[in-house]
């Protein structure tokens, strides 16, 4: 197996630094205040445990209030509070409630939904919106006031299509999840127009995991070169069904769009001669980089806190 990685990353790793630089930009935009308080809105399953995104959020606050070269005589605080899945009404309460106790940014929730009446209300006073999912942009937008922690999706698009001409692929397929995957990847579905290239569009199956009826098809008409666009669970589904499905052969070559990728145990595959290709966008042989992601390590370790108990020695309000 040949793994080539351009550009990815790890979820949780990539959040945590970007959101430490959005703090530090935001912390500096309120000039000579001491304490900046800032709200988490996270959505939650019941009795699970907390989320990556809650995790991440913790740790860059306590990341820069241990260094205090980054916000010298300044000291961040944080009120997070969760939701259920889906319950737009819900996070617009919860990011009132934080508005009240002046914050000075939210970070989250992640769902669509959810996002955008919490997106809307933070547009409407001035206040930024941090955001991690990713987020259509259209010409007339007025959301002004967010900070989107996803990659631009016509810079990921271009990129994917680079990739293509420089494989040199005459024929592709494309698999995606739902319809948004179509606008991700509008630059290459353009390509057959410009190049000289034969593109063929498939959708997984969407009330079901089980993508063998799709795989088949595939493998009979010697699909050699796909691009799936989908989450690194589902890729996780897709790379166990085309393995069984004899799929995971030197023949093949996958490039997957999620920048998850490497999240994934690959190790199974590891000898199978398959060909696949991810991006990631923290260069983790960077020191700055591998500093960050050992402190993370370590943080993980750490038993989670008690409701009653704050945070990880940092601080919370």
């Amino acid at each position: 197996m040949k793994i080539i990685s351009p550009i990815l990353s790890n979820l949780v790793f990539r959040r945590s630094i970007k959101l430490l630089l959005c703090l530090l930009w935001i912390g500096y935009s309120q000039g000579t205040t001491h304490v900046l308080r800032f709200g988490g809105i996270f959505e939650y399953v019941e009795s699970g445990p907390m989320g990556a995104e809650e995790l991440a959020f913790r740790f860059a606050v306590n990341t820069i209030n241990r260094n205090r070269t980054l916000l010298p005589n300044t000291t961040l605080t944080y009120d997070t509070q969760k939701i259920n899945l889906y319950d737009s009404f819900e996070a617009s309460k919860k990011a009132c409630d934080q508005l009240s106790l002046g914050v000075a940014a939210i970070f989250g929730p992640s769902h669509s939904s959810s996002a955008n009446a919490v997106q809307s209300i933070c547009n409407a006073l001035g206040v930024p919106h941090i955001q991690t999912r990713w987020k259509h942009q259209v010409s007339d937008n007025k959301d002004s006031f967010y900070v989107s922690l996803y990659p631009d999706f016509s810079s990921l698009s271009r990129a994917i299509l680079d990739l293509v001409q420089f494989f040199k692929w005459k024929t592709v397929t494309v698999v995606y999840d739902d319809s948004t995957g179509l606008i991700r990847l509008q630059e290459l579905i353009k390509a057959p127009s410009r190049y000289n290239l034969r593109l063929k569009i498939r959708q997984l199956p969407a009330d079901t995991k089980d993508a063998k009826p799709l795989l088949k098809e595939m493998k009979r008409g010697r699909e050699f070169h796909v691009i799936f666009d989908c989450s690194h669970e589902m890729a996780a589904g897709i790379l166990k069904q085309a393995l069984a499905m004899g799929m995971m052969t030197e023949y093949y070559h996958y490039i997957f769009t999620t920048l998850d990728l490497f999240a994934l145990d690959v190790e199974p595959y590891r000898y199978s001669g398959v060909n696949m290709t991810g991006f990631r966008i923290l260069n983790t042989e960077n020191t700055q980089v591998s500093s960050i992601i050992e402190k993370w390590s370590m943080e993980r370790l750490q038993a989670p806190p008690k409701p009653d108990s704050g945070l990880l020695d940092g601080f919370m309000t």
